[in-house]
């Protein structure tokens, strides 16, 4: 496995200011384990996601039993991880270099750790709940019978049920659920019950790491710097 670095800000400048038919690129794909399939906006058929895909508003991911992704945000490096058996769909829209971000998940569990926004919340849509945030680390957990399950990890979350628009705001320690009956509860973390992360301190603070696939299906890794 091979090993290039480069200067973070140099990956902005060339997403963020491409030509105008490129403007709804949101993010890059980090890393891709197990089966994980996209369909990407405007086109209705499925392919394999593969580490350093540029991803735009509106595509869809879905991953496999053992399937995972990770994918960065490109305007501040805001991460979501997208656990196996899950649906999503990524949204964002471009405007002054800044992304107004939003997952809308189906089904599944992810992981997001946001970076503070500049330009509104980032928001996470299921069929029963809105998860909305300035900056944090949180899980959501959500299954369109049971309702949404939200484990605050750091930071603060309002979570909020769209059938009866009850709320909550879930802090670092505490899980909110939100369940299709309307009703909206937090209660303290039970340690057992947080997802287990397979890339947890996979990745220095200081650099992003993104895996690429060669020409002959060898893995190189890309180490981009933070400044």
């Amino acid at each position: 496995m091979s090993t290039t670095k480069h200067v973070f800000g140099s990956l902005l400048v060339l997403l963020l200011f491409s030509p105008l038919e490129s403007a709804d690129k949101i993010a890059v794909t980090m890393k891709v384990y197990g089966t994980v399939d996209i369909e990407q906006s405007g086109s209705s058929g499925l392919s394999a996601l593969k580490p350093g895909t540029i991803l735009s508003d509106g595509d869809r991911i879905m991953t496999g039993k053992n399937g995972f992704a990770a994918l960065i945000y490109i305007d501040d490096k805001s991460m979501v991880k997208i656990m196996g058996n899950t649906e999503v769909i990524i949204k964002g829209r471009l405007s002054a270099g800044s992304i107004a971000k939003q997952v809308n998940i189906d089904h599944g569990t992810l992981r997001a750790q946001i970076q503070k926004q500049r330009k509104g919340d980032f928001v996470i849509q299921s069929s029963t709940s809105v998860a909305s945030v300035k900056g944090t680390d949180f899980w959501m957990i959500s299954d369109p019978v049971t309702g949404d399950i939200l484990i605050g990890l750091e930071g603060l979350v309002n979570l909020t049920n769209l059938i009866s628009g009850e709320s909550s705001d879930v802090g670092a320690g505490t899980t909110g659920t939100s369940t299709p009956d309307g009703s909206v509860e937090t209660s303290e973390t039970n340690p057992d019950n947080i997802p287990v992360d397979p890339d947890e301190g996979g990745t220095p603070t200081n650099q992003i790491e993104i895996e690429l696939e060669g020409p002959d299906g060898e893995i190189k890794t890309l180490l981009i710097d933070i400044q």
